[in-house]
């Protein structure tokens, strides 16, 4: 199973659950996104850039008012799109770690091409790669922001551009807004779009690393190389594993300092209880990476220690004990 995440960015309001109950604020804008996956403006020097690498930047088919400037047309998505409008499609899907960054790269533009080349969505995406909080291994992914307004041959200013589409008059009108509705995917598009990002993923691992190593039970395995769509309980039904969810660690706990202390007792107790916590949660999810592991490739394990058996046995046959004297 791989990380895939699919998101709106729009205008108008979202509900916030907090502890003290529901609250109302105003959506994440497409601008902010923009500029937080490219860490430019004010993201430029963010607390993320202290764990995190840009390995790449790319946007794309923009129309003529912000062509090489994307940072105005986020803006522009921003500003003139109609009032609680989608401005734009996010998506955050998780990179093979095996892969090299310039095989990242490739692959990332295969995902691109897959989900914006149709209708000449504008887009802007990013490669981040930060080290994981258990196990310190890298952990590649692409986040991917489109906005649904296909660009075509005519020249709009920007509040053209986010105006209502009239296909009498294209050129006078604003561009035409493509939707999963519209294409007739609404309730389909995410599984479908896991789907395509399962087969390119593949194709690259089958190309650059079609196998991996795995520490199963004490023993370095060699296994095949690919990922899944499929969500466990799936996953389970068709090719009868039992694979349990791994929870995942809020930020906020992995990042907590066990080095850290205080003077004020209870404040120090209170830290020392997050600590606690924060080594139950890795212990868990450790357990739990281990336990799928073995569901997953128990027969490459098996076969491993049968040829490990036979190798032993091999060399005890050959073993010619010197002669007494």
């Amino acid at each position: 199973m791989y990380y895939f995440d699919y998101a709106y960015t729009g205008k108008g309001t979202t509900k916030v659950k907090t502890k003290s109950g529901t609250k109302v604020k105003k959506a994440p804008s497409c601008k902010n996104r923009f500029h937080y996956i490219t860490r430019t403006a004010h993201y430029k020097n963010h607390k993320d850039n202290l764990h995190e690498k840009v390995e790449y930047v790319k946007s794309g088919n923009m129309p003529s008012f912000a062509e090489k400037r994307p940072d105005l047309f986020w803006e522009a998505a921003h500003v003139y799109e109609r009032k609680n409008a989608r401005t734009a499609t996010s998506l955050v899907i998780a990179l093979p770690k095996e892969l090299s960054v310039q095989q990242r790269i490739e692959l990332s533009e295969a995902l691109i091409k897959k989900f914006t080349c149709e209708f000449n969505f504008p887009y802007t995406a990013a490669i981040h790669n930060h080290a994981g909080e258990i196990g310190r291994q890298d952990q590649p992914h692409l986040h991917l922001m489109y906005c649904e307004r296909s660009v075509d041959e005519y020249n709009r200013t920007a509040e053209q551009f986010f105006s209502r589409y009239n296909e009498k008059e294209p050129g006078k009108s604003g561009a035409k807004k493509i939707t999963p509705d519209i294409r007739g995917k609404g309730k389909t598009i995410i599984s479908e779009m896991r789907l395509d990002t399962e087969i390119i993923i593949n194709e690259y691992l089958e190309t650059y690393a079609p196998t991996k190593i795995l520490n199963i039970k004490g023993l370095e395995i060699e296994v095949p190389n690919s990922v899944s769509c499929l969500h466990h309980e799936d996953y389970n039904k068709i090719h009868g594993t039992n694979l349990k969810q791994v929870p995942i660690i809020p930020k906020s706990l992995l990042r907590l300092n066990p080095n850290l202390t205080f003077k004020d007792k209870d404040k120090n107790t209170a830290y020392q209880a997050k600590l606690a916590e924060r080594e139950r949660a890795i212990n868990e999810v450790n357990e739990l990476r281990e336990y799928n592991n073995f569901e997953l490739y128990q027969q490459y394990y098996i076969t491993e220690l049968e040829n490990l058996k036979a190798s032993t046995l091999s060399e005890n046959d050959d073993y010619d004990p010197p002669t007494p004297f």
